[in-house]
């Protein structure tokens, strides 16, 4: 792939190949068999592992908790033998009350079926500070809500141990807030020197005022969200045809402005150095000075890799023009994603609640243990989940590769004959394979930095500093590495809907190509950020404006912002689903362009490329006939 080399302006093709690229191949065998079996015995365990969890764990026992005998709070309870205040039915009583107002000690440090403090399932929080005998039976009659154990009837209240071990809770009873069915003591400084400051400011931002005034604000506006977030999607569309249009005007604009910028900088420190004759005006003026001949040598030397990366955006947006179903495809992504996250997240549930139980001979307390195994099984399961997600990512990826390709090596577009249809069969029918092995490398890499932030977060607090700084070390290596991986998977999907490689072969060519195209790489990947970023800050900006006239006269609403920044958070979403296949696109045109003029010399061998792209071959010849034309 010389002829590619980066270290020309344009793109010089090498002498004709023995083989010429007529498009994406068509005699394809299945690849990578092997991984896809992998995968898809992996899924079989994961639904063995669920089905143990499913059979022994209860996600209620996390969501609702659960008192000392073993109830789970809002639901009718079985009889667990040995415990006498077991078996009860909590439907009734939703909320969990510990007596020990320390008690997020132990859930801090992942103990929250195991804590030491006596819990009772109650009906509501108390909400005042309760200071007698008299007010823990004026509580329980009132609210129904009784803090001592089920079976000491009121009459026989009293203040309890100061460790909450006893039969009622010790005096005085705070007074508690329901935060996650947890009755939550106000005064939690305790807490906060496990939980950080950020606690604190999240506490004292949830305000039963506060949530009741939103909610009933989204109640009166959410027809006007509905309304925006249609114009967000409307507008998302129209900015991506506008990119292809103004995406040079945009660009050029920016290093025109960065020229001048760096001019006026360089001049400003030069002049006040000129009027105050200080040191450090000329020092200012000297870095300013070598700064401003960097950006300007940087830029001179880019320049036509940047309007290369301008004429590749130009060309993406002709793609989804004639392919505009692809703009759906994140949305099924989306939906596939979620749906999928939700109910593993969901079974998982029951894997982390499924522990062994044992009744204490002396209080009759119900102790929930940990099975060793069971902890092994959730770790295969969060793998089988990262790399569920991942192969998800990865068909997208492929999908939208194999569309693209068949536009680009398509001579006549008038012919493109249902390009994504064929992408998706030609994936479904040879190419899992590789996507399962290519998804499974970033699933290793992201269980490895979950694994080094467990170690790091069980080490936080000790003294152990080196310790700490190698794994902050590690884990910021392997975010690079993850990042890594991912831009050369989506790279080698392209190479594998161009030629129907191996998964290996393919990441080796598009290697290869990113290397000898490294600067063309650098400038396509910063330009289209750069454009990516204004589509979407554009659609933000727009829609807050709009938002901000909407609701400006609205005086049945107490949080104008509050409607406004929903809006602007889904508009945000939403552009950015559309941008991803506008950035996939260009991906996938580059590698196109690339292997186009590798393997085609232009003239035996004629370029699929657009008369557009031509500019930036030297030595080319373009087929403009009746079967071979361009239509823009």
């Amino acid at each position: 792939m010389g002829c590619c080399a980066a270290y020309g302006n344009r793109v010089e093709p090498l002498e004709p190949s023995s083989q010429a690229l007529e498009g994406p191949v068509k005699d394809r065998t299945c690849r990578d068999v092997l991984f896809l079996v992998l995968f898809i015995c992996f899924i079989g365990g994961m639904c063995y592992v669920s089905y143990l969890g499913f059979i022994s764990g209860n996600p209620n026992r996390l969501i609702y908790g659960t008192d000392s005998w073993g109830n789970v709070c809002s639901q009718n309870n079985d009889k667990i033998p040995g415990s006498n205040l077991s078996g009860q039915d909590m439907g009734q009583r939703p909320v969990i009350f510990y007596y020990d107002k320390d008690f997020l000690k132990d859930i801090s440090s992942g103990n929250y079926l195991t804590s030491s403090s006596v819990s009772v399932c109650v009906s509501t929080c108390p909400n005042s500070t309760l200071t007698t005998v008299q007010h823990l039976q004026d509580f329980a009659t009132t609210y129904d809500s009784r803090l001592c154990q089920y079976d000491v009837q009121i009459s026989q209240y009293y203040s309890g141990d100061v460790n909450g071990t006893g039969t009622c809770p010790p005096l005085p009873v705070e007074a508690t807030t329901e935060i996650f069915h947890r009755c939550i003591p106000n005064s939690l400084t305790s807490v906060f020197n496990q939980f950080g400051e950020v606690i604190s400011s999240v506490l004292n931002l949830i305000d039963q005022d506060f949530s009741e005034k939103s909610y009933s604000d989204l109640q009166k506006t959410w027809q006007d969200i509905l309304y925006l977030t249609s114009f967000a999607l409307a507008l998302s569309v129209v900015i991506i045809v506008l990119l292809r249009f103004f995406a040079g005007v945009l660009v050029w604009s920016m290093v025109i402005i960065m020229i001048l910028a760096s001019l006026a900088g360089t001049g400003f420190c030069w002049y006040s150095y000129y009027v105050k004759l200080t040191r450090n005006w000329l020092i200012g003026s000297i870095v300013a000075t070598v700064v401003c001949l960097i950006v300007l040598l940087i830029l001179l030397v880019m320049r036509k890799r940047i309007a290369l990366a301008v004429q590749l955006f130009k060309e993406a947006g002709k793609a989804v023009g004639r392919m505009p179903v692809l703009l759906l495809q994140p949305f099924l992504t989306l939906t596939v994603r979620g749906g999928t996250a939700a109910g593993l997240v969901y079974l998982f549930l029951y894997l982390v609640t499924a522990k062994s139980t044992s009744v204490n001979d002396n209080n009759g307390h119900v102790v929930f243990t940990d099975d060793p195994k069971m902890n092994y099984l959730m770790a295969y399961y969060v793998l089988g989940f990262l790399w569920i997600m991942e192969f998800i990512v990865g068909c997208e990826r492929m999908l939208i590769s194999g569309a693209v390709v068949r536009w680009y090596f398509t001579r006549n577009k008038d012919d493109l004959n249902w390009p994504i249809s064929k992408s998706y069969k030609t994936m479904i029918r040879y190419h899992l394979g590789s996507i399962a092995l290519g998804s499974l490398l970033i699933a290793l890499v992201q269980f490895v930095r979950l694994i080094v932030s467990f170690i790091d977060g069980r080490l936080r607090g000790k003294e152990n500093p080196v310790a700490q700084v190698l794994l902050k070390m590690l884990s910021c290596c392997l975010w690079c590495f993850e990042k890594f991986l991912k831009f050369l998977n989506a790279n080698a999907y392209i190479e594998i809907a161009i030629h129907g490689y191996s998964f290996c072969k393919a990441a080796k060519s598009a290697m290869s190509v990113i290397i000898k195209n490294v600067l063309r790489v650098a400038a396509v990947n910063c330009v289209g950020d750069f454009l990516l970023f204004v589509g979407k800050a554009g659609t933000v900006a727009i829609v807050a404006v709009v938002g901000i006239e909407m609701f400006r006269d609205r005086v049945d609403i107490n949080y104008v912002w509050l409607p406004i920044t929903v809006a602007c958070i889904i508009s945000y979403l939403l552009s950015s689903c559309f941008l991803s296949v506008y950035e996939m696109t260009i991906d996938a045109i580059f590698i196109c362009f690339v292997e186009d003029c590798d393997m085609n010399d232009g003239e035996k061998n004629p370029y699929f490329m657009s008369k557009s792209l031509m500019k930036y071959v030297n030595g080319g010849k373009l087929v403009d006939n009746k079967e071979g034309k361009e239509v823009l």
